[in-house]
């Protein structure tokens, strides 16, 4: 019976592939999202602890990652840090080289004052690549976690690339879902480990309701899904003096 299931399941995904316009499906393509997150620990476990908890929870879900420990001397802050980014290329005689898709996949996340950074890269062949940094930032009652994170979803390409993205959201869907997984996962090690009084501050798009308090599961849940656009909308023209649209 399973054999039977498994080749209707390829069956029909050679089917979706074959009727999808040949000209539109063969060319290469990517699509480039940025985000970023910051949650806030109430906790009062230690630097060193805190470090390994968060390197042992991103690890399930990623390809590789590079950390640093910079040393960071003093008393923890009243208010925490926060990440800001910069394009290395800015005011270089080579950035009149650079496309602006280019741009956004050579950005920086800059940490000044954070006592960990992970870079890490999630990476699904023919299908997406993710880049992850992640900023620990202590003060008084605890830390921040800043996340920010780079999605490239590639698109379009020959059968072959076609055929092995088709098989590989067969197996473990959307690359969207695990997207945020794989930042919750993070959150939801440290608060069960911790015990720690977890916080979202802000992010786009942001999270909605408590996903951090689920436990971890093997695949992405309904709510590892939701998020909402959070960014500023346009608020158009003001009213002329006379309370009419300008123009009229």
């Amino acid at each position: 019976m399973k054999t039977k299931i498994s080749t209707v399941a390829l069956a029909g995904i050679a089917a979706a592939i074959a009727i999808t316009p040949i000209a539109a499906a063969a060319q290469d393509s990517s699509r480039t999202t940025e985000l970023y997150h910051i949650f806030d620990f109430k906790t009062a476990v230690k630097r060193g602890e805190m470090i390994r908890i968060l390197q042992d929870g991103i690890n399930p879900n990623i390809s590789k990652s590079n950390t640093v420990t910079p040393i960071v001397m003093g008393p923890a802050p009243e208010t925490p840090g926060r990440f800001t980014l910069v394009n290395p290329f800015e005011n270089s005689p080579y950035a009149g080289f650079i496309s602006t898709s280019q741009l956004s996949t050579i950005k920086q996340a800059r940490c000044d004052g954070a006592v960990w950074i992970s870079s890490a890269v999630r990476k699904v062949r023919g299908s997406q690549q993710l880049m992850i940094t992640m900023c620990l930032f202590p003060y008084v009652q605890g830390y921040q976690l800043d996340v920010y994170a780079i999605d490239i979803k590639e698109k379009g390409g020959g059968l072959d690339a076609r055929l092995g993205r088709a098989l590989g959201q067969a197996i473990v869907g959307n690359s969207d879902n695990w997207t945020n997984k794989t930042i919750l996962d993070v959150v939801r090690y440290v608060r069960s480990t911790t015990g720690a009084t977890v916080t979202y501050v802000e992010g786009q798009p942001e999270f909605t309701g408590t996903p951090w308090e689920d436990g971890i599961q093997l695949a992405p849940s309904a709510a590892d899904k939701k998020t909402v656009d959070t960014a500023p909308a346009p608020t158009g023209a003001a009213p002329s003096a006379n309370g009419k649209e300008p123009g009229q």
